[in-house]
């Protein structure tokens, strides 16, 4: 798991991606794009791919000047390539040998990743508007589990003209779909072999709304696979990988010691899983079939580094190690909510733990999330538990609460000191630990400044984190100094202003980034509690607050109420959102919260009257 700092992250309640993708995109028309594969009885298959784009806007010619092969060194070889520009006159202009050059992965560049991955860049001359790119490539590929065979085509997001996929398969091997704007024509029976074919629709591509679901799971795709069930691909993976989580006497030695205190097998498992995330850090080292096969726990131990699938086997180890049995669960740590059809790995791209007796998932590869809470992006997802051979599912929720407190003391220019805090249960209070506590001092020391910046205010303050030493709770303090927060002399409007970061303002407004929604969207539950105290000086008094709130919806819930006390004035608000037992909201969920999140912008951006 890469971690990217946040540069306002009092608070950062939410991991998924707010904003929208385009459509279909009509710089570029996909003329072509067929592939066929031939599949032999132990899963190795040849795929032949030829792809035809014609070049339609100016824009387009940076981004298409050039075709990219994707390549494992291990398992995939380059057969043959055969390419050209063809110009919109007819002619042919051919891409020399020399004019294919091989890249590293960039993946392997940007983290702390090691792949077998290459690519081959195919680079196009006297490439101009109104011309098209053609490829046809002849790839081999070993299956990443011997004996079966999957596939996943999702069409790009450009206009499309022609798309035929063909699979040629041993008749031993069943071929199983799950498609959409896909038509599957009739199979042909060719000796003791059968060829499957499937014609894109070319249909339009609605854009990507902000907040929705992976793609994936309401979106055009293809996806195949010969796997019989979920069971079966289960027990391949546990084939290949079982032998990986054997408990060493060193990792027995060790799991023993980490919990001699623990009075259940409930404190054990979390003790060891926060040992093995606080411990074993992340290094993906993906080489022939490392994408999906670990290394073995002794290994990832000595090295202290590995992946998912690295983490995972370790802590299984160490908790075979003190008598609890557990299993690897394989999740989509995406946005996708869903499993396909048919059983297919590439739905996941995770690896976690499950301990059945206690019905407990433990993510060891998430350092910024404690034992015994899981990452948002982990919660309500189909798993696949591989020593089970069935399918899971992770909790719908978990706790996850905000309690923020702010005392303004207006000066009579219309300054302010600013002094509050605000508290953290549940899931992200490790989170907030980690990113303050690890933040360069530099930026700490921007911190307050930069959140009121966000809040058009000038000014400057601290923070202070409290060690209370819960591992689901975490308390912030904060004081600043404000130039301007209120228009002193004279009757004036002063923001009912209740967070600074991370509170409802930020929770409604995220929700409402569509005016309209079609695609089903993540809303993960809130609760998240503001209280402000406004402390007016000699000669300065309320004429008017704002009129107090209440809303009870089956998806949300908020209150507010305002009430001067002596020559304060005082604010209580709560926003719930309540999608009860899911976390993926339909378009009418929508149209039922947008009411209400309108209303609560409203209030939020409401206005104390004074004089």
């Amino acid at each position: 798991m890469k971690f990217q700092k946040k540069i306002l992250a009092v608070l950062l309640l939410s991991s998924f991606q707010t904003f929208a993708m385009p459509g279909d995109n009509p710089n570029v028309t996909i003329e072509k794009d067929n592939q066929h594969f031939r599949v032999e009885e132990n899963g190795e298959y040849t795929v032949t791919i030829e792809s035809q784009q014609k070049i339609e806007k100016e824009e387009a010619l940076q981004q298409y000047g050039q075709y990219t092969i994707p390549l494992n060194k291990q398992l995939s070889t380059l057969e043959s390539v055969e390419a050209y520009t063809l110009k919109a006159d007819g002619r042919k202009i051919l891409v020399a040998p020399d004019q294919i050059k091989t890249q590293q992965d960039r993946a392997s560049a940007a983290a702390p990743m090691y792949l077998d991955n290459i690519n081959k860049i195919v680079v196009f001359s006297d490439l101009s508007v109104g011309d098209s790119i053609y490829v046809k490539y002849v790839k081999r590929t070993k299956p990443l589990f011997p004996g079966y065979f999957e596939d996943i085509t999702v069409p790009d997001f450009h206009p499309y003209k022609e798309s035929v996929l063909t699979y040629d398969l041993p008749s031993t091997l069943r071929l199983r779909a799950d498609s959409l704007a896909y038509t599957a024509g009739n199979v042909r029976e060719q000796g003791e072999r059968r060829a499957y074919t499937w014609r894109y629709d070319q249909a339009p591509k609605d854009r990507v709304e902000a907040m929705a679901v992976d793609y994936l799971d309401f979106g055009h795709h293809l996806q195949v696979s010969t796997f019989k069930d979920w069971a079966e691909l289960a027990h391949a993976y546990e084939q290949s990988a079982a032998d990986t989580a054997i408990p060493t006497e060193s990792i027995a030695t060790l799991a023993k010691q980490i919990t001699a205190n623990a009075i259940d097998d409930r404190a054990k498992a979390l003790l060891l899983s926060d040992w093995v995330r606080q411990n074993v850090r992340y290094v993906a080292v993906y080489l022939g079939r490392g994408g999906v096969i670990p290394h073995s726990a002794d290994k990832v131990l000595n090295n202290r580094y590995g992946d998912c699938k690295d983490h995972a086997s370790l802590l299984i180890a160490m908790l075979a190690s003190v008598g609890i049995d557990s299993t690897t669960a394989l999740i989509n740590q995406g946005g996708r909510y869903r499993l396909p059809d048919v059983p297919a790995v590439s739905a996941f791209n995770h690896a976690i733990v499950y301990v059945p007796k206690l019905a407990l998932y433990l993510d060891p590869t998430a350092t910024t999330v404690a034992a015994g809470f899981l990452p948002a992006a982990e919660l309500d997802k189909p798993t696949l538990l591989t020593k089970l051979g069935s399918i899971g599912h992770t909790p719908v929720e978990q706790q996850s609460d905000v309690r923020t407190k702010l005392t303004f003391q207006i000066k009579e220019d219309g300054a302010a000191h600013l002094s509050g805090s605000q508290q953290l249960l549940g899931w992200a209070a490790e989170l907030n630990r980690y990113v303050l506590n690890n933040a360069q001092p530099a930026w700490r020391s921007t911190i307050v400044g930069n959140l009121l910046q966000r809040q058009q205010l000038k000014g400057s303050g601290t923070f202070s984190l409290a060690g209370n030493g819960d591992r689901a709770r975490q308390d912030v303090t904060m004081a600043a100094d404000i130039d301007n927060y209120l228009a002193l002399p004279g009757p004036t409007g002063m923001r009912s202003m209740s967070s600074l970061a991370s509170g409802i303002a930020d929770e409604a407004s995220r929700y409402l980034a569509e005016a309209i929604r079609t695609q089903p969207y993540i809303c993960n539950p809130v609760n998240v509690t503001e209280e402000a105290v406004f402390v007016l000086p000699d000669g300065v008094k309320p004429l008017a607050l704002p009129k107090s709130v209440e809303i009870n919806e089956s998806l949300i819930g908020y209150t507010a109420h305002y009430e001067q006390v002596g020559t304060s004035i005082r604010l209580q608000r709560n926003l719930q959102i309540k999608p009860k037992v899911k976390q993926v909201c339909s378009p009418d969920d929508y149209k039922k919260m947008q009411p209400a999140l309108n209303l609560i912008l409203k209030d939020i951006s409401s206005q104390i009257i004074i004089q």
